[in-house]
């Protein structure tokens, strides 16, 4: 999946450090925004937000 294993990492290692959680804005920040500005993920600037908001949305609240 195109960001949604690098932010389950980073939670997973926030976790193990036992630092606070990201919250939703801070992945959305993170794994979106900063992705459409590099030239691999640029492409996810064609599509739309919501799909790549919800899955981070989901991923937040699976690890509640």
């Amino acid at each position: 999946m195109w960001r949604v294993n690098d932010s389950l990492a980073c939670c997973q290692e926030k976790y193990t450090l036992r630092e606070k959680k990201t919250t939703n804005t801070e992945l959305q920040k993170l794994f979106i925004t900063q992705a459409k500005k590099t030239e691999d993920r640029e492409w996810l600037s064609e599509v739309s937000a919501i799909p790549l908001q919800q899955s981070l949305n989901d991923l937040n609240q699976a690890l509640l």
